[in-house]
């Protein structure tokens, strides 16, 4: 069975993104909230760069046509890969890699709801919230929408047709 490009550039951009993510917590430490605000950075910008060079390549594979609709089903098959593997990522990260970091985040946004005046009875409320924030599944939305996003902006810029072929009216 061949396995296309577009699911391999899924497959290393994915794991090259959590390797970026791991390390950065390693290096900055686990518990400073700059680490995943550069997580997003990064992770939209492997995104944009992957659908990017997944249409490129099929555009040359193509020998230089691109068909609009390819180049947004190329472009979500990365998407969908790539968002899988950071939801992988992601369950064993906050599960296995480092469990308490969701315990101390919510620890700290119950500090900051006391210090704000929140009333008592609503804390849990915000903290469940807070929590559902950390999961895996909320993940893969926006990832799939950016992703969306990006392979119409990708297509519209690289498609071109055969000027060989006629359309039938």
């Amino acid at each position: 069975m061949k396995i296309g490009l577009s699911i391999k550039l899924g497959l290393l951009l994915g794991l090259l993104n959590c390797l970026l993510w791991y390390i950065l917590a390693v290096t900055k430490g686990f518990y400073v909230i700059e680490v995943y605000v550069y997580r997003n950075y990064i992770t939209l910008a492997t995104l944009v760069i992957g659908v990017i060079l997944s249409v490129f390549f099929l555009k040359r594979k193509n020998l230089g046509l691109l068909d609009f609709k390819e180049a947004i089903k190329t472009g979500l098959l990365y998407t969908f890969i790539f968002a899988i593997v950071l939801a992988i990522f992601n369950y064993i990260y906050y599960n296995y890699i480092s469990p308490d970091t969701i315990d101390y985040f919510l620890s700290e946004a119950k500090n900051k709801l006391i210090e704000n005046k929140v009333k008592p009875q609503d804390i849990p409320f915000y903290l469940n919230s807070e929590r559902n924030n950390f999961s895996s599944f909320k993940l893969l939305p926006p990832v799939l929408f950016f992703g969306l996003i990006s392979s119409l902006i990708t297509g519209a810029l690289m498609r071109k047709s055969d000027p060989h072929t006629l359309k039938e009216n």
